[in-house]
């Protein structure tokens, strides 16, 4: 070896030193990220399920998205929480739901830019929230619903099921009659006038006051025994007061 070569591999030395000072580094970094990621996840978890509203009841699990959790933490906001609580039970009615909020700030007490639900509900649960008039039942088919109702026609009183495809519209349910068969009363009457005039009948109906205040319906879809919605609620805070406040119809 010459003295030439004793310097160069010195610096070669000190070069891979230096390389693995900076993996370690990066190592620990990413380390931290994700243990800090996943100490804030089971943070928020209990935050919300200490906020959920009186009678409701289930776990929820939190999963933060975006970039370097490290980096949302020192910006005060994080991009992305997804909340996914498939077994919550409110008043003793069951449902599963799937909560996406984006601008979530790390301070609580301000506001959540925005926030994008999916809520199942069975054909129970349904029941308890869809009142119709005259007492009559909500059934879920594939798309449509039906429902069971009474009429007099000539002094008869008369009974059909009506079968209508259902709209959400903000904080009430549209249901559009596409179809009527009678169930009750004579088939020798002639009640096609009856049955028309229910067809051209929409049925509206309010369930502001099972949503918290601001809560905003998008999409209604249902098949066989269950419904699922789709709803959004944009700059609130997540607190005790705003998941608890219902809305009025």
């Amino acid at each position: 070896m010459t003295t030439q070569d004793a310097p160069r591999r010195r610096r070669l030395t000190w070069l891979w030193w230096l390389i693995g000072i900076v993996v370690v580094l990066g190592v620990l970094v990413v380390v931290a990220d994700i243990a800090g990621r996943a100490y804030a996840e089971g943070r928020v978890a209990d935050e919300i399920e200490s906020r959920l509203p009186a009678g409701v009841e289930g776990d929820v699990d939190v999963t933060i998205g975006g970039g370097s959790f490290l980096a949302q933490l020192a910006s005060g906001r994080i991009d992305q929480v997804d909340l996914d609580a498939p077994s919550l039970v409110a008043n003793g009615v069951p449902f599963s739901a799937h909560v996406t909020a984006t601008g979530v700030p790390t301070d609580l007490t301000k506001p959540v830019e925005h926030a994008t639900g999916t809520f199942a509900l069975d054909q129970a649960a349904v029941d308890s929230v869809v009142t119709l008039p005259e007492g009559a039942s909500l059934q879920l088919g594939d798309g449509t619903v039906s429902y069971d109702q009474t009429g007099e026609f000539l002094g008869i009183q008369l009974g059909y099921t009506v079968t209508g495809e259902v709209t959400a519209q903000g904080t009430s349910v549209r249901i559009e009659p596409t179809g009527a068969e009678l169930t009750q009363g004579s088939n020798a009457l002639d009640v096609s006038g009856l049955l028309d005039r229910v067809i051209g009948s929409a049925v509206t109906v309010c369930v502001a006051q099972y949503l918290p205040q601001g809560v905003s319906l998008q999409t209604l879809e249902v098949t066989p025994g269950q419904a699922s919605v789709v709803a959004t609620l944009d700059d609130f805070v997540l607190d005790e007061s705003t998941l608890s406040t219902l809305g009025t119809c």
